[in-house]
């Protein structure tokens, strides 16, 4: 066997076969650089910044889901952003009586020390299916206004997005709707801004994330294992027509808009914190125990 190969082996000692061997392994490097080269030049799906969700209609997906995972496809895809929460939730919502975001949220408190923050509705506050209580129960803070002539309706959810500092808060609502005059019919807010911005830095503070980037707070240790599907880096509105109860996110003619872009989250965030300077009065766990505001003028018929 040794004299077969002998021949083979002493051509490939040889210059000529030196040059073979070297052109070979040029020729597949080449390749494989070129094959790299496409992969890496390979376009891949991108992160909507924008996406908007019909509550009544559903995506078809293969393997086709199950009912549970039909019937509950908008619920479970606002848990799964509120899963994904590492510093803040913002929810401003007129009627919340989904158990499993209630306790998505809770969650998030517990086990990750995200700030929750709750605005609602004082029309609300005696509802017997609220889950407000059990957010209260885990000391999340609710504020509403109590005996306020106007509902609160909104319903919407800041995930991970900035807080305002006061300078920051004034400054945003100054460029957005003008400077407030003496003339003008004010809320609690604009009044403040003329006369009690002292109160306002009390409330916000000075310096914020926005203004001074060395702010942004910074993790030492990770709370938890890095996810594959982190929320984007200044965080998510969730938005629309729906409250969050099983009727509003798997039947009605509703609609949830998702998106990270900063046109539409910057209004938002400003405008829960105006919320949450004039419905500032703190929802108290016994206000909710039994329904307070059945009588109230207006109030028996249900708002949806």
């Amino acid at each position: 066997m040794d004299a077969v190969l002998q021949p083979f082996l002493s051509f490939f000692k040889s210059k000529p076969g030196k040059f073979i061997i070297a052109g070979g392994l040029l020729i597949v490097s080449s390749e494989i650089v070129y094959e790299l080269y496409l992969w890496a030049r390979k376009p891949r799906p991108r992160q909507k910044s924008c996406e908007v969700f019909f509550i009544n209609r559903r995506k078809l997906a293969q393997p086709l889901p199950s009912p549970q995972e039909f019937t509950y496809e908008h619920i479970n895809r606002i848990i799964s952003y509120i899963n994904r929460a590492e510093k803040s939730i913002c929810l401003a919502m007129y009627i919340f009586t989904m158990r499993e975001i209630s306790e998505a949220v809770i969650r998030a408190k517990k086990e990750r020390s995200v700030v929750v923050r709750v605005v609602t509705c004082e029309s609300m506050v005696g509802n017997e299916g609220s889950h407000l209580r059990d957010l209260i129960a885990e000391d999340i803070k609710v504020q509403y206004k109590y005996k306020s002539e106007y509902l609160m309706h909104h319903k919407f959810c800041l995930i991970d997005t900035d807080w305002y500092c006061a300078n920051c808060l004034i400054e945003y609502h100054t460029e957005q709707y003008g400077e407030p005059k003496k003339n003008m019919q004010h809320t609690m807010f604009d009044k403040a801004v003329m006369s009690d911005r002292a109160g306002l830095l009390q409330r916000f503070g000075s310096s914020c994330a926005r203004c001074n980037p060395s702010n942004r707070p910074k993790q030492a240790v990770p709370r938890r294992k890095k996810s594959n599907d982190p929320l984007p880096k200044h965080g998510v509105l969730i938005a629309g027509s729906s409250n969050w109860t099983f009727p509003g996110l798997t039947t009605h003619w509703d609609t949830v808009t998702i998106s990270s872009l900063p046109e539409l989250i910057d209004p938002f965030a400003a405008e829960f914190q105006r919320m949450w300077y004039e419905l500032n009065d703190p929802l108290k766990e016994h206000a909710t125990r039994e329904p307070l505001y059945k009588t109230r003028r207006g109030m028996e018929g249900a708002h949806s």
